[in-house]
């Protein structure tokens, strides 16, 4: 268990102004050298990129090269898990795993004179490590050796193979976890067979994604080797990438990265650039304070952790038992290894993925380290891509820290610290920002953007202290931000005062985080995220999320009509239908708006696509295809489909000319 830190002063850099790019692979960086961990990527070609395992379909997957310590491996290079039973968790770290029988003897060792067991074998269960695609799986009992079984001496043991076997694959997690083994096939059979008369039993199929393998024998017999071959590329790799230590803290900016998609006809044949592949790529970041995100501890003469730095963690003696926990063990010794656990105060959590490239990065600012990893994906056998690079923009801070915190206008203080707001209902907000500068080259700030759920309504600008109103110079307000400058007051070293924006808006989840940053305008440096904090001793939340009752929420809700009786006369009143509507704590649900008679017959549909959370307005102007509707009676219904259920609501309206 090691971790390398990654220093910024050897790494290749693109600057431009005070905003320098880290580039990893193409032109910076080394790809190997920059790797922690990779699944299923082939490091072998590197110099061209990272891009998955083709798998050659004349090599048995499952037998790689010996460690040092003479651990069997898969063509991959991972170490072989072996047990009698199955796991209680499924492995997240691409080893390969197999258990069954007694487990006494692996069949993925390359060794076929031996038999797997001294007795006969009813199943085989394996894992990958990950999916990959697989068209034949190959079994066989050993060459040598006899039986030794009271009643059978003698008998060779090549006669002894298994009379009948179903072969079973899946890719579902779930199904390999929690099926027995001695009496369950997975869902998809590769083949069944009630009568084996042939030693090796070889069989072959359409290639297809499988992580796990299944063989059972209704008919016990004996197995020297389970071999099996694909062809193609993985379909679902990682990235792993060292720390990359930065020198100081800094803001980070966009993630950019070059990524191709290629098809092949075969393994051997020439690769062809092919940009509508089905092929694509996620990035994920995070940022720390210090050089590693876990916490390593050691168990004390009391029997409780103390934390330790790496070197001592590895110093330390394993327990004797098993888990990851060491606390939980029973009899465990003082001077053993404890828990490792992810380190929250100093390491922020993997960002969203993001998924086009020029995106901002979404780790925080202020950290001198920061991680990237990627995924490779694929929906064909012969579809890859290669990541041919990944940029990261940073700059020099405006000020560390810049802190946050959000309050309601009339309860600065709430209890346990947590602002609790209805749901779509219009609320008055306090947001303050406080700024401390640790280096004088730390320039400050003169705008200031927030992440909000609607357009809001800004009702004062305060800075100082004691707090004053403010003009501000400008400020920009559209449907997701609220954007304030302020170059005739800046926030500097020498001018540095606290600032406070107030204003109303709604919020349609149990959970919104009010993001924002500063900036400077014109300004060389790039944008600084404000930090959850102790921004004023006027509140007490130190945090930038509002929540709402989780109880009380209501997917849909205030469906509200401008007037329900419409006279479409030209004449200016009610000619058409105004509605609005709320969604609340939803991304990509399905919304339908339409307009029926009273015999539920559709007469014009208004909305069908997926919305997210937010208000809506809708207009209707009483026509269908250019056609004034009939005078009558209709009804109105708005229809949210979600994985809770439907939800809808109807209203009834009237036309009349």
């Amino acid at each position: 268990m090691t971790r390398v830190v990654i220093a910024m002063l050897a790494l290749p850099l693109a600057a431009s102004a005070q905003v320098q790019t880290l580039i990893i692979g193409d032109g910076g960086v080394d790809w190997l050298g920059s790797i922690e961990e990779t699944i299923g990527l082939d490091t072998a070609l590197v110099a061209n990129g990272l891009q998955p395992v083709e798998l050659d379909p004349s090599v048995n997957v499952n037998v790689g090269p010996l460690t040092e310590s003479g651990q069997f491996t898969s063509i991959f290079g991972a170490v072989w898990g072996i047990s009698a039973n199955a796991p209680d968790v499924l492995s997240t770290d691409g080893k390969p795993f197999m258990y069954g029988s007694r487990g006494r003897r692996q069949v993925t060792d390359g060794d076929i004179s031996l038999a797997s067991d001294s007795e006969p074998v009813d199943h085989y269960t394996m894992d990958f490590g990950f999916p990959l695609p697989i068209n034949r799986v190959t079994f066989f009992p050993p060459e040598t050796g006899r039986l030794t079984l009271k009643g059978s001496y003698g008998l060779l043991l090549k006669d002894q193979y298994p009379r009948q076997y179903t072969l079973s694959a899946s890719l579902n997690e779930l199904e390999y976890l929690f099926t027995s083994p001695w009496t369950t096939d997975f869902d998809d059979v590769l083949e069944r067979k009630l009568n084996q008369s042939e030693r090796i039993a070889d069989v072959r199929f359409s290639t297809q994604f499988m992580r796990f393998v299944r063989v059972r024998f209704p008919l016990r017999g004996f197995i020297a080797e389970i071999e099996v071959y694909g062809e193609g590329f993985a379909p679902q790799t990682r990235y792993v990438s060292q720390l990359f230590d930065m020198g100081e803290p800094v803001n980070f900016g966009r993630l950019h990265y070059v990524f191709e998609k290629y098809r092949s006809t075969g393994f051997g044949t020439e690769q062809e650039l092919t940009p509508d592949a089905p092929v694509h790529l996620t990035v994920e970041t995070r940022s720390g304070r210090d050089d590693t995100p876990l916490i390593y501890h050691v168990i004390t003469e009391l029997g409780s952790e103390r934390v330790v730095d790496l070197k001592t963690f590895n110093r330390a003696p394993a327990p004797s038992g098993g888990g990851s926990d060491a606390v939980k063990f029973q009899g465990v010794a003082p001077g053993q290894r404890g828990s490792v656990q992810d380190d929250i105060a100093n390491w922020s959590f993997w960002t969203a993925a993001h998924l086009s490239s020029g995106e901002d990065i979404r780790a925080p600012d202020g950290r001198q380290f920061i991680q990237v990893r990627a995924f490779l994906t694929s929906e064909e056998i012969l579809a890859f891509g290669r990541l041919k690079s990944i940029s990261i923009e940073f700059s020099p801070l405006l000020a560390n820290p810049v802190l946050g915190e959000v309050a309601l206008v009339d309860e600065p203080n709430p209890q346990d610290g947590v602002v609790e707001v209805p749901l779509g209902e219009l609320v008055t907000l306090t947001y303050d920002v406080r700024a401390e500068f640790s280096s004088p080259s730390q320039t400050g700030f003169n705008g200031i953007r927030l992440n909000t759920p609607e357009a809001v309504e800004l009702q004062r600008f305060e800075m100082g202290e004691p707090l004053a109103e403010v003009q501000p110079d400008s400020m920009v307000v559209d449907d997701e931000s609220l954007v304030v400058y302020f170059p005739s007051n800046p926030v500097a070293q020498a001018t540095n005062t606290p600032i406070r924006l107030t204003f109303g808006t709604r919020v349609f989840n149990f959970n919104t985080l009010f993001e924002g940053e500063v900036f400077q305008i014109g300004g060389e440096n790039l944008p600084q995220s404000i930090d959850g904090g102790d921004a004023s001793s006027l509140v007490s939340t130190n945090d930038l999320r509002v929540f709402s009752p989780l109880d009380k929420l209501e997917v849909l809700s205030a469906l509200d009509l401008g007037s329900s009786v419409l006279t479409p006369n030209a004449d200016g009143v009610n000619d058409g239908l105004e509605l609005s509507f709320t969604l609340h704590g939803i991304e990509g649900a399905e919304v339908e708006v339409g307009i029926y008679d009273l015999s539920g017959r559709l007469v014009h549909r208004l909305v069908s696509e997926p919305r997210g959370e937010g208000r809506y307005t809708e207009l209707w102007d009483a026509q269908v295809k250019g056609t004034h509707t009939s005078p009558g009676t209709y009804l109105l219904r708005v229809a949210v489909d979600t994985d809770l259920g439907t939800f809808e609501k109807t209203r009834t309206i009237a036309i009349a000319y």
